[in-house]
């Protein structure tokens, strides 16, 4: 009777611990996209989030490409020069925009909703990352939040920068 109080301890406090490093599953992340970008600029931005790059300074925010031009700029730019920081950038498909995390055997996807208004950044799927039960690793909600900081930081610059803003100038190797 004794060793199977202790087994019913020791499996309690091993679901405890095992508890604390999850937390619940973070619903949508939103961020306020400033007045006035168009859905491109919106998409570069969200990129250069993605990529954790500054904004290239020939991108012109105020002009608008034919889709296909948009589009080879983009593979060109972030998607296929992505590499060596924590998120890449996926595909787009129906307005959505996915990012993906893959580190140390760790793997998270979420999918970003693009709008001139605001974006939303939802959590899609992860691998090894403690996910059950509506629970995952107690890092994913940070991760999430320096994504969307990101891409807050670079929708601000592509703002300013349409607004007429000077820019600092960029810096060697960037």
């Amino acid at each position: 009777m004794r060793a199977g109080t202790v087994l019913a301890a020791a499996l309690v406090l091993a679901l405890a611990l095992c508890a604390c490093r999850t937390v619940p599953i973070p619903g949508p992340k939103i961020v306020e996209v400033p007045p006035g970008l168009s859905l491109q600029a919106v998409e570069v931005a969200v990129l250069a989030g993605i990529n954790n790059v500054k904004l290239p300074g020939w991108y012109d925010p105020t002009k608008e490409l034919p889709q296909a031009d948009f589009d080879t700029m983009l593979e060109h730019n972030f998607v296929s020069m992505a590499g060596g920081h924590s998120w890449l950038p996926g595909v787009r498909k129906d307005g959505v925009r996915y990012a993906s995390v893959d580190t140390r055997g760790h793997h998270l996807l979420v999918a970003i909703h693009l709008a001139t208004d605001r974006l939303s950044i939802e959590f899609v799927e992860s691998r090894n990352l403690l996910q059950e039960n509506g629970r995952i690793h107690k890092k994913v909600p940070d991760w999430i939040d320096n994504l969307a900081n990101h891409i807050r930081r670079e929708l601000a610059r592509l703002s300013s920068r349409a607004r007429g803003v000077p820019m600092a100038p960029e810096e060697p190797g960037l």
